[in-house]
């Protein structure tokens, strides 16, 4: 990863998060799902699990007619230093189409531990099933477009100032992207003076692309006013995968902000 300039004291969830959420209820057969988790609590952290998905931990999808595997197509470990923020994504999708018309639920076991509380935020009231809280029906139009740029992102804000918890330093793009699904946009941001680089999965925000740290998270510690580029993929959920055409974008990184918290 690229330099690290400050740790935000922050509160974390202890579920995983799972894209695209339980909202659409409706998958593509193909579906590509992105499960990402932080690393407070050691070998038993999000993060760390997250790791084992794949191997370890069995995860699948499960409906009363069918169970499909779910393989891992990429894992992208961010660290901080001491371990102690870290972070993984992981993106998955189905060992073989799903049937159409059908629901499947999300599930996950290492050995014979039922992991449901993983993907089941809040405590389970008396007598109710151990189950997720994704349930998805496959719907029976496959999308087989793939996304389409229409113009290259631009740097619409930045911001790099300390706040009462951390710190934010972001870099904001436009997303001039078309497609009848949603997408996940796969970034590759890169230091051309130090040729340090990162990978990272972003969901899209209010029509935009923020790269960088904001408050209680993120991926890229950006230095001030430094030259940065950063390539983009789409990649909608289907699976389907466009990139940004043309040589990577080139932005300068925002100014540093001195600020006066705890003064």
């Amino acid at each position: 990863m690229l330099p690290l300039l400050a740790q935000a004291q922050c509160d974390y969830s202890p579920w995983v998060s799972v894209w695209p959420g339980p909202y659409p209820e409706v998958i593509q057969p193909k579906q590509v799902f992105l499960f990402s988790g932080n690393g407070l609590g050691g070998a038993q952290s999000l993060a760390a699990r997250l790791q084992q998905f794949g191997s370890a931990i069995h995860v699948y999808l499960w409906s009363a007619h069918d169970s499909v595997d779910l393989l891992v197509l990429d894992r992208l470990i961010f660290t901080e230093p001491a371990d102690v923020d870290s972070r993984t994504q992981v993106v998955l999708a189905p060992s073989r189409p799903l049937l159409t018309g059908t629901e499947y639920e999300l599930r996950a076991f290492k050995d014979n531990e039922n992991l449901f509380y993983l993907f089941s935020p809040g405590r389970l009231a008396p007598g109710q099933k151990r189950a997720t809280a994704y349930r998805w029906k496959t719907t029976s139009t496959p999308d087989t477009v793939a996304p389409r740029w229409v113009a290259t992102p631009a740097v619409k804000e930045k911001k790099y100032e300390a706040n009462s918890e951390g710190l934010d330093n972001y870099v904001l793009f436009s997303l001039p992207l078309r497609d009848s699904s949603r997408c996940l946009v796969k970034a590759t941001i890169r230091h051309p003076t130090s040729a340090q680089s990162v990978t990272t999965y972003l969901i899209p925000w209010q029509n935009q692309l923020g790269v960088g740290w904001f408050t209680c998270g993120g991926d890229v510690h950006f230095k001030s006013e430094e030259e940065y580029t950063v390539s983009f993929e789409a990649i909608d959920t289907a699976g389907n995968r466009a990139f940004v055409s043309g040589i990577p974008i080139r932005f300068r990184a925002p100014k540093r902000v001195a600020c006066c918290w705890g003064n």
